[in-house]
């Protein structure tokens, strides 16, 4: 290839016109068309300007073929990682700051059933985003086992001096919010009011500090492409594959038995949110543990297995 087929390849892939890039490189329109045609060269300055604009090498413009160096990202890896990176950390704020609307309702003295009401409903929209979010990343992983590395590593190293200041900004946030709320414990509450109005201001800085701490971590888990790659690998083995089945049948079967339990309560004449912790629903919820606990006994048991039979 040579450095006008180079140069023409990039200045179409940026959506751009002789007149703008010329513009750009403080050249005349008819440099650009000559440089395109390899009927004259840029001086060195020049390339060097080219190279820093479109970030590539000099010896990869003047002599090899950028377009064969560009692996385009087909699959739509990076809007999907995305989509699943801010579904996930919305759901987790979105939880807490359920927490934090009970609080402030508690502290304004409002019924308790609605402030459990309220709780429940943040979470059950927590846990669509998060049905959404894991269904969708669960059939691209299917759909597509393996990625190619098509970030560049411009792109990765624009994210690594961005990812400190993620992470900064909400470790910072969780520090001022425990500085507001211990000078708010202070404070007497407004009349009418209790100090669970501080507790859900503090949990709603949290909210939005933990959703800022997700987002960062899974965005940096999307440029590592290859552990993406590895991890799906190892999910399409066969007792990786049994893993899951048995797990998922065991959670259902914990989910049911908890759905048993809170039809048992509701059905109960004299049922009232706030009487849970007198009833069935104070240990009830101990089916999930235990279910986490079923499955890594049987993630063991078929890991020793296979790897028994790898042995033979």
């Amino acid at each position: 290839m040579s450095l006008g087929v180079n140069l023409q390849f990039l200045r179409k892939r940026e959506n751009m016109t002789q007149e703008q890039l010329a513009e750009v490189l403080g050249v005349s329109r008819q440099s650009i068309s000559k440089w395109e045609s390899d009927t004259s060269f840029p001086e060195t300055d020049k390339i060097l300007q080219i190279c820093d604009m479109f970030h590539c090498n000099m010896d990869t413009l003047m002599r090899g073929s950028l377009e064969e160096t560009v692996v385009e990202d087909t699959a739509k890896y990076d809007s999907v990682m995305n989509r699943f990176s801010v579904m996930v950390a919305l759901g987790v704020g979105i939880v807490i700051m359920g927490a934090a609307t009970a609080s402030l309702l508690e502290g304004f003295q409002v019924v308790e059933a609605i402030c459990d009401m309220t709780l429940l409903s943040f979470v059950a929209i927590a846990v669509f985003l998060f049905i959404i979010a894991g269904v969708e990343r669960s059939q691209f992983r299917q759909k597509n086992p393996y990625i190619k590395q098509f970030y560049t590593e411009d792109e990765i190293d624009a994210f690594h001096k961005k990812f400190p200041f993620i992470i900064g900004g909400g470790v910072t946030f969780i520090i001022l919010a425990v500085i507001i709320n211990t000078g708010l414990e202070e404070i007497t509450p407004p009349a009418g009011c209790t100090t669970e109005l501080y507790g859900g201001i503090f949990l709603m800085m949290i909210a939005v500090a933990v959703g800022t701490l997700v987002y960062g971590g899974l965005q940096k888990s999307k440029y590592d492409i290859k552990s993406y790659n590895e991890e799906t690998e190892k999910e399409n083995s066969e007792t990786n594959k049994k893993i899951g089945v048995w797990c998922g049948v065991i959670m259902l079967i914990a989910t049911i038995l908890f759905l048993i339990s809170l039809g048992i309560e509701m059905g109960t004449a004299n049922w009232k949110i706030d009487s849970w912790k007198y009833s069935i629903m104070a240990y009830s919820w101990l089916v999930f543990p235990i279910g986490g606990i079923l499955c890594g006994i049987v993630a063991m048991i078929l890991s020793l297995k296979d790897k028994n039979k790898t042995e033979e």
